[in-house]
């Protein structure tokens, strides 16, 4: 009798315990859910826009020509899965020359487009996040590579600082700078 109370005891604990760790499943699954449809349920299409302002600074031989210079960018994205988003913009930078002779500044700017993976759950203060694009400036094609943050400000806005690694037809340059997103 002893034996048979202890089995069935084991076997309504083992399937309390099951029960309990499935039930602990759904709600963590409904909740990850819930927190991407809730973040993109304004008008179904998860889309947000960020404007940028960052600092270039060549590095390796470019920066022997070319001092630090300053600029803009402007962008879209879309979240086509929770921690993965398709993102295309136009950037502007303008660098001015190392050399007293040439009174002149050199522009670079163009288009890029690219994917952005989320490095984090969001569950703190920020989700990180790196990014891989391709850049297609005045005719050439180059690389785009990335580390940055999202810090939530309110429902709709974040605050994204990012550093890019960028390399285009012999230029090579850093971008440090920040930004603001603005989600739909």
């Amino acid at each position: 009798m002893k034996k048979a109370t202890i089995g069935l005891v084991v076997a309504l604990l083992a399937l309390t315990t099951a029960d309990t760790l499935d039930a602990q499943h759904r709600r963590t699954r409904e909740r990850s859910r819930d927190r991407y449809s809730h973040r993109h349920s304004g008008g179904g299409i998860p889309l947000s826009f960020e404007v940028r302002l960052d600092a270039g600074v060549p590095v390796q031989d470019s920066g022997d020509t070319f001092d630090t210079g300053v600029g803009f960018g402007v962008g879209v994205a879309l979240d086509v899965a929770p921690t993965f988003a398709l993102y295309g913009s136009y950037s502007r930078f303008s660098f001015e020359y190392d050399d007293e002779i040439i009174d002149d500044d050199f522009e670079e700017d163009g288009f890029e487009l690219g994917g952005r993976v989320s490095l984090g759950t969001g569950g703190g203060a920020s989700t990180p996040y790196a990014l891989l694009g391709a850049l297609f400036h005045e005719g050439d094609t180059g690389l785009e590579a990335g580390l940055g943050a999202d810090y939530p400000v309110s429902y709709n806005l974040s605050i994204t600082p990012l550093v890019r690694y960028r390399t285009i037809d012999d230029f090579d340059y850093l971008t440090l700078g920040v930004g603001a997103r603005f989600r739909f």
